[in-house]
């Protein structure tokens, strides 16, 4: 009977762990997570992504072509957006603790404010970027850095599975911090959420200058944190 139970009681504790770590991050303090969850988290949860995006054009050798300043040929080239909903805790987290393994004499309640930031009025999307071939990284710093509001009014936003919207309120260039650029949504849309539904997808939805731009959804019954729905 005692052995009964305590294969009852190891199942349970499988099953409740496992349920713990949804989003690819141990249960424990954001301050102890290793460089694998910070990794994890950003870009492999329910709040990060990474979108890899290749060019093969150039793997055929080009006679007279000189490589120069041109970047790399006869080689497959490859670019990424890296997505974060910068408005979850759990993404804020995944920063700080980035900085503290870089910066190990700071601690963590000196993030404490950077952490637990109210974006109560908000949804912030940051999106960071990399290329292995400058051309392809100076086409993007270019679109990313000479962006204004006004200009992706239109063309950036999120959807929702009926087809409502909501337009980009407020653009950020790219910061030296790292995180990347800002994307911001208001929450509400009018007087009530944009978001009233924990089943919704979230269709972000980016054009930007010179044909660049992604769209990626995301599945809020996957972003519970803590028990919280965090976006």
């Amino acid at each position: 009977m005692k052995q009964s139970v305590a294969i009852i009681f190891c199942l349970l504790l499988f099953v409740f762990t496992g349920l713990a770590q949804k989003g690819n991050v141990a249960v424990k303090p954001w301050s102890d997570w290793t460089k694998d969850d910070v990794d994890k988290m950003l870009n492999k949860s329910p709040w990060g992504h990474v979108i890899t995006n290749t060019d093969t054009s150039e793997m055929t050798a080009t006679l007279g072509v000189s490589r120069g300043d041109q970047g790399s040929n006869n080689q497959a080239i490859s670019w990424n957006y890296r997505i974060r909903f910068f408005s979850a805790k759990p993404i804020r987290e995944a920063f700080a603790r980035q900085v503290l393994l870089t910066n190990p004499s700071l601690k963590p309640q000196q993030l404490d404010n950077f952490v637990n930031g109210d974006y109560s009025d908000s949804i912030v999307v940051a999106v960071a970027f990399d290329s292995t071939d400058r051309r392809f990284l100076a086409e993007r710093e270019k679109a990313f850095n000479f962006a204004t509001t006004e200009q992706l009014a239109a063309t950036v936003y999120l959807e929702l599975k009926n087809g409502k919207r909501i337009p980009l309120a407020e653009y950020s260039p790219p910061a030296k911090d790292g995180t990347g650029a800002k994307f911001v949504f208001p929450r509400l849309s009018g007087t009530s959420p944009f978001i009233s539904d924990e089943k919704e997808v979230i269709h972000l939805v980016i054009n930007m200058s010179g044909g660049i731009g992604f769209d990626y959804r995301f599945k809020l019954t996957d972003m519970n944190y803590d028990g919280k729905l965090e976006y």
